[in-house]
């Protein structure tokens, strides 16, 4: 059976998708019609784990958190919750893959967590992960200068064209520095994943030196990574990617942070309630 976590996301996703409130009744309800031989009192304590679990999110999320909980009632507590970062991740977690593509993936999350990123670190940020091609960044060229601007001890760009047409193996990059703009400064580079499948196999497959191979100078500074998921990350999971100078940003910690998505991951969310209310709830 699904975790009461697991069953929280999935009435979340509909409550916004339905665009009705869920009490502890309804709840207990659903779960009767969903679980085989499960006994009314067994439902409803599942009904009401799931109100403390809506509730303990609202505590921690406050205004990021897009509902309203009182421990008995979920509703919607945001005028344009399609606009929330929250409900983007959802949509990543549990709609179908067929629904998911490259744009939401990379382009969508990846611009998202760069946004946390440089509110948590107080930090200029740039997305540098492929697909890259962007009117700012017509060639990969173009896109190592803005890093030299960024860092700029690192000398003279080596390549003008991406390795295989990729990217460096990272996907953003996050700069913190003084305004001497001389080393050492903070550094973060940040990994990604969104396959629901496999993104606890993920996180380092690429050493930062290969990525500094890019240019003329390796940079004396501080060096950070970090790996961010839509999901949420459970104890183990945290302890699995913890490193001395790697952080990790799920669900909540991205929102925390950047509690707005973006334009497109937004029209994108807004088209999928009937596939949202089509997801089973167990």
């Amino acid at each position: 059976m699904a975790t009461i976590a697991e069953i929280a996301d999935v009435v979340e996703l509909q409550a916004w998708a339905s665009g009705r409130p869920e009490t502890s009744g309804s709840l207990k309800a659903l779960l009767q019609a969903a679980l085989d031989n499960v006994s009314e009192q067994d439902a409803e304590t599942l009904a009401q784990n799931l109100m403390d679990e809506f509730s303990s999110r609202q505590q921690l999320l406050g205004v990021a958190y897009p509902f309203d909980c009182d421990g008995y009632k979920l509703e919607l507590g945001h005028t344009e919750p399609q606009n929330t970062t929250y409900l983007f991740c959802l949509g990543l977690s549990l709609l179908p893959s067929a629904e998911i593509n490259n744009d939401q993936r990379s382009r969508q999350f990846e611009t998202i967590v760069m946004n946390a990123a440089k509110q948590f670190f107080g930090a200029d940020g740039l997305r540098i992960g492929a697909p890259w091609h962007t009117e700012e960044f017509p060639t990969y060229g173009a896109l190592l200068d803005r890093v030299i601007d960024l860092i700029p001890d690192l000398g003279e760009k080596l390549r003008e064209n991406a390795p295989g047409g990729g990217d460096g193996g990272w996907d953003v990059l996050i700069v913190k520095g003084f305004k001497d703009e001389k080393f050492p400064r903070l550094i973060a580079l940040g990994n990604c994943a969104t396959g629901r499948h496999d993104w606890r196999q993920k996180g380092f497959e690429t050493s930062a030196c290969w990525f500094w191979d890019f240019f003329s100078h390796k940079p004396h500074n501080v060096y950070l990574t970090f790996f961010a998921v839509p999901f949420v990350m459970d104890e183990e999971i945290r302890i699995k990617k913890h490193a001395p100078t790697n952080l990790t940003f799920d669900r909540f910690r991205i929102c925390e942070f950047a509690p707005l998505s973006i334009e497109g991951a937004a029209e994108w969310l807004s088209g999928q309630k009937e596939q949202a209310l089509a997801i089973p709830i167990i």
